[in-house]
């Protein structure tokens, strides 16, 4: 019996199984323990919503509309001023247009020569050629009836513009007409002016009755 007690103590056959449970016990917990630190590294490793693609044409896409927005603002501001400046110019072709019409309505005979100073000075081109004309006509029908002028109303609009740079106004003028046969006859008459620049100002270049 003593024999076999020492035999079975000194039995190499029986340590490997114990060792061996134990090895597979660490192994599992090695491979529990493995997979708790894997998770994390799944959830970092999470495909990203956007790809750098998918960014990159974003960012182009916003520096498009940006850059779009950017433009159209500006045309929009050369705009405005383009047309505040084509505003100023219509007003001032308007009242030069009213001045030099209003300058062909001397009030009378003795006011006759600065209406013709006037006159000429407002004239250019077509209108140019005839302003001397034009004024010793007036001069001359003054005289002979001997005529007063007062201008009781007068409007004025710019019509279009022209390619060359003229514009065109068109002038209603009211006046009272005394004369050797009758006192304040009221006429009314239109005008179309065509004003060209001229010597850093508006002229008349043509002067027209529209009849019409």
């Amino acid at each position: 019996m003593e024999g076999d007690a020492g035999t079975s103590r000194l039995n190499p056959q029986d340590v490997p199984r114990e060792s061996d449970a134990s090895v597979e016990s660490d192994a599992q917990s090695t491979a529990q323990s493995d997979l708790h630190w894997e998770q994390p590294s799944e959830v970092i490793r999470r495909p990203e919503r956007f790809g750098r693609g998918s960014l990159v044409a974003i960012c182009l896409a916003l520096l498009v509309l940006t850059a779009g927005a950017g433009v159209g603002g500006y045309l929009a501001l050369k705009s405005h001023d383009q047309s505040e400046a084509i505003a100023r110019e219509d007003a001032f072709a308007l009242q030069r247009a009213k001045e030099c019409v209003e300058a062909t309505q001397a009030p009378d005979v003795a006011a006759m020569t600065a209406s013709q100073t006037k006159v000429i000075e407002c004239a250019t081109g077509d209108f140019g050629v005839q302003a001397n004309l034009f004024a010793s006509m007036l001069v001359e029908a003054y005289q002979a009836a001997n005529v007063s002028v007062q201008v009781s109303d007068m409007r004025g609009a710019v019509e279009k513009h022209n390619d060359d740079g003229s514009v065109d106004v068109l002038v209603a003028v009211r006046v009272k007409v005394t004369n050797t046969q009758a006192a304040d006859q009221e006429q009314g008459y239109r005008l179309r002016v065509n004003m060209a620049p001229a010597d850093g100002t508006y002229k008349i270049n043509r002067l027209d009755q529209v009849t019409s």
